[in-house]
C-alpha cells in the first residue's frame, strides 16, 4: 500500500512539474513573440520578434525538456508482486 502511495505522489509531482513547464513555455513564447513586436530591431532583415519567437522558443523548449528529463523519477508501472504483468 505504501508503494502505491509513493508512486501516486511521484506521479503527481511529475504532473505538476510538467504543467508548470507548459505554462512557463507558453508565457515565454508570448513574451518572446508578441512582447518584442514593438521593438524596431532587425537581424539579417528579420524583425527581432520573429527570431526570438522561433529560435528563442526552440532553445527555451530544449532547456525545459532537459530539465524535465533530469528531474524525472523512475516510477514502476507494473504491479509490485508481478501479477498481471504483460508477458
Amino acid at each position: 500500500m505504501q508503494d502505491d502511495r509513493n508512486a501516486a505522489d511521484a506521479t503527481a509531482r511529475e504532473a505538476r512539474r510538467t504543467a508548470a513547464a507548459g505554462i512557463l513555455f507558453a508565457v515565454l513564447w508570448t513574451v518572446l513573440g508578441f512582447g518584442l513586436s514593438s521593438l524596431d530591431v532587425t537581424i539579417a532583415g528579420f524583425p527581432l520578434w520573429a527570431i526570438t519567437s522561433t529560435v528563442g522558443v526552440l532553445v527555451v523548449g530544449a532547456v525545459i525538456a532537459v530539465y524535465l528529463a533530469c528531474t524525472a523519477e523512475d516510477i514502476p508501472l507494473d504491479e509490485a508482486d508481478g501479477e498481471g504483468a504483460a508477458r
